[in-house]
């Protein structure tokens, strides 16, 4: 039985550890797992195993996790979460049983962790993934599920031996690291599964690269539309199970359906109506996170590709009956802006953008607008400045969307729930 850790004050504040790690690896992403994963042998953290989700894909990652935390704890299981990034608070990406891991527990992770690496450099996202399989081992979690940060096959979420893998939608991002093309990007994706495990794949329409990469590595491939299917709001499995798909709030389906495949091919507990009532009451803040203020409709989103940015647009398209749509957009200086604009469409009447300057990777503020065209552009500056600027135009019945990357959206929620108007 693994022994519970309990921590009452932290030796160090976890501000403190975070600025640290945020500034003394030399880059922000280095992909390879020969540091991180003799790090964690010196911790311990891989044997005993711990049953594993493992999750891959450049849109839905979040969400997969989210249904599979619900299902899980519903079926009376322990389970830690990892995902990443965080939104206002670090310890967001550090769960159990879908709650948030306290301060001390994070501070006597990231300590174990440091005892633990002796010279060897690990970067801010290999630390923070060593610290969750520390704290997920002190916790006597029984399953994890992990979201990969970048790629898979070289992402520190790797070192571990996933039972299911999960891959979600292959889109182009992060292209400098992972490829310039779904085809090389699907292969790295790909790197997750392991030799005759299930890996449910939602892409509707994969890069022919990735059937040939999972059928080299031996995987049980099962793919969305060929082997599991969502019509008419139900889905069938592969086993031929028929059931409603639940419909969480700012979900895509084919996301909840491969949770809920990854799940049946686990073969840890039926799809009971009890697991799918937690299911249906899951939600993710700032995917298509809607507030009212002044009679004002405002969307949150963390679209930060195009492939994001053209589902955002279909979800707006579909509630049309706004009097204008007005967008608030941020966006860092390694994303395809050009074609997430093109995405858009003329779904916005006009846009402001947002002065990231504090972020060292953040598109800066004359260039998002030379993208988007001056002339489309009515505000520009920090989020605060913005967001008064927007809000004196608008009227009752209009919509504001703000998007694109976290750090955008993460503003906007620090500032918006503080609004004695919501």
């Amino acid at each position: 039985m693994v022994a519970v850790l309990h921590r009452s004050m932290p030796d160090k504040p976890l501000k403190d550890w975070l600025d640290r790690l945020e500034s003394r690896h030399p880059v922000e992403i280095e992909l390879g797992l020969e540091r991180a994963a003799a790090v964690a042998d010196e911790l311990g953290v891989l044997v005993p195993h711990i049953h594993t989700f493992a999750i891959a894909g450049t849109n839905g990652k979040g969400s997969v996790a989210a249904v599979l935390t619900a299902a899980l704890v519903a079926a009376g299981y322990r389970v830690g979460t990892y995902t990443s990034p965080h939104l206002l608070r670090f310890n967001e990406r550090i769960q159990v049983d879908g709650e948030m891991v306290d301060d001390g527990f994070i501070v006597a992770a990231f300590e174990a962790v440091e005892k633990a690496r002796k010279d060897i450099s690990l970067t801010y996202f290999e630390t923070a993934t060593l610290a969750a399989l520390w704290i997920f081992h002190q916790k006597g979690v029984t399953q994890q599920v992990l979201e990969v940060g970048l790629g898979g096959r070289l992402d520190a979420v790797n070192i571990v031996d996933a039972d299911i893998s999960i891959i979600t939608s292959i889109g182009l991002d992060h292209t400098d690291w992972l490829g310039d093309s779904r085809e090389l990007i699907a292969v790295e994706k790909a790197g997750i599964a392991r030799r005759g495990r299930p890996c449910i794949v939602a892409d509707a329409d994969p890069p022919k690269t990735l059937f040939t990469a999972l059928s080299s590595l031996g995987s049980r491939a099962q793919f969305f539309e060929r082997d599991w299917q969502i019509r008419g709001g139900r889905l069938t499995t592969v086993e031929g199970l028929t059931l409603a798909l639940p419909e969480p709030s700012g979900l895509l389906p084919a996301n909840v359906g491969a949770a809920l495949q990854a799940i049946e091919s686990s073969g840890l507990t039926g799809l009971t109506d009890a697991l799918l009532t937690a299911v249906s009451a899951v939600t993710l803040t700032g995917r298509l996170t809607t507030f009212e203020i002044n009679e004002v409709s405002v969307i949150l989103d963390v679209a930060h590709n195009t492939e994001s940015v053209a589902r955002l647009v279909e979800f707006l398209g579909q509630k049309s009956n706004a009097r204008s749509t007005r967008a608030i957009f941020g966006v860092m200086g390694d994303k395809p802006v050009r074609d997430m604009i093109s995405a858009c469409g003329d779904i916005f009447d006009d846009w402001s953008a947002v002065d990231l300057c504090h972020i060292p990777r953040a598109m800066s503020v004359d260039h998002l607008v030379s993208e988007i065209g001056a002339a489309r552009v009515t505000a520009m500056g920090p989020f605060s400045q913005v967001w008064t600027a927007v809000l004196q135009r608008c009227r009752p019945g209009d919509r504001v969307v703000i998007f694109g990357s976290f750090h955008t959206v993460a503003e906007a929620l620090g500032l918006l729930t503080q609004h004695r108007d919501i």
